[in-house]
């Protein structure tokens, strides 16, 4: 879901509150907060998108174009 979101908007980027809220919210997609950091976790390991730490400790996630 998260990684159809970023085919249809490459630029995208946002932290976790921010996928599940408005990426997700806007699929109509109801999923629990604890799966959406699964998915990341573990998109983030296969190298589909990247994790990086913002100002204020939060992890801003964008699709990794360097793949």
């Amino acid at each position: 879901m998260i990684l159809n979101y970023l085919r249809k908007n490459p630029d995208a980027g946002d932290t976790l509150e921010g996928i599940t809220r408005w990426w997700l919210e806007q699929e109509k997609i109801e999923i629990s907060v604890d799966r959406v950091v699964e998915a990341l976790e573990s998109l983030v390991q296969k190298g589909g998108i990247r994790a990086q730490k913002v100002k204020g400790g939060s992890t801003f996630y964008k699709v990794n174009k360097e793949d």
